[in-house]
């Protein structure tokens, strides 16, 4: 019996391409640098890392970054740090806000069938700020955010924590995603049903996601609500 639906954020709850994106190579417009040089430090894989598990924020980040590509002057960097971070936010929150149409039906469907619900999110510092003040007074009983609690999907153990704070387990849990970061195989292998969500997918060149064999793929939000009747 499905008792709790665990979420996947972004692609999955909502969505950066409805909205204006604003991502490595749009900061490198605003800071003024070279865009190459940028990116390949914005993309560092260690510098990932560490801000999704809440090791390095934004600022500091920009702090290494901004010297490298030339911007020596500390005035000048702290104004366009304070930029960044307020334009991230910005279109963090726009992306938020920006919905399918059946998100809130969904969710609301869910909790008056006395559904638990959860979400698991790989975010960084500014993310969780924006995501947090989204998700103050809806349906969810907790949020388990990556750079707060120090762990990342696929890491089981951030399924694990989400679900003691559901005071569920696994085999009472639907995980609902897009099928990035391999959740959807740590939640089946954990003993959890898992669906993809499709409802965001678009057929284009560099979108994240692609329908994975093997799952179930929902093409609505609101058929997470029939799942859960199902089950």
């Amino acid at each position: 019996m499905i008792r709790a639906v665990l979420f996947d954020m972004y692609e999955t709850l909502c969505t950066h391409y409805r909205s204006p994106l604003y991502f490595g190579a749009q900061i490198a417009e605003d800071c003024g640098v070279d865009r190459d040089l940028f990116l390949s430090l914005w993309r560092d894989g260690d510098r990932e890392t560490a801000r999704t598990l809440g090791h390095l924020t934004l600022a500091r980040m920009l702090e290494d970054i901004l010297p490298r590509c030339g911007l020596a002057d500390p005035v000048r960097r702290a104004e366009l740090i304070q930029l960044v971070w307020e334009k991230r936010i910005r279109c963090k929150t726009q992306c938020l806000h920006t919905l399918h149409p059946e998100i809130l039906p969904m969710l609301h469907g869910l909790k008056a069938r006395g559904m638990k619900l959860g979400v698991i999110s790989n975010c960084y510092d500014e993310e969780a700020r924006a995501i947090r003040a989204w998700a103050e007074g809806r349906c969810f009983d907790t949020l388990t955010l990556s750079c707060e609690e120090h762990l990342q999907k696929p890491d089981p153990a951030i399924f694990q924590r989400c679900m003691e704070r559901l005071g569920v387990v696994p085999e009472e849990c639907l995980y609902i995603g897009d099928g990035g970061s391999r959740e959807l195989e740590t939640a089946r292998a954990l003993g959890m049903e898992a669906a993809q969500a499709v409802w965001y997918f678009l057929p284009t060149e560099g979108y994240p996601s692609a329908p994975k064999e093997g799952f179930l793929q929902l093409g609505r939000p609101m058929d997470v609500v029939g799942v859960c009747t199902q089950k």
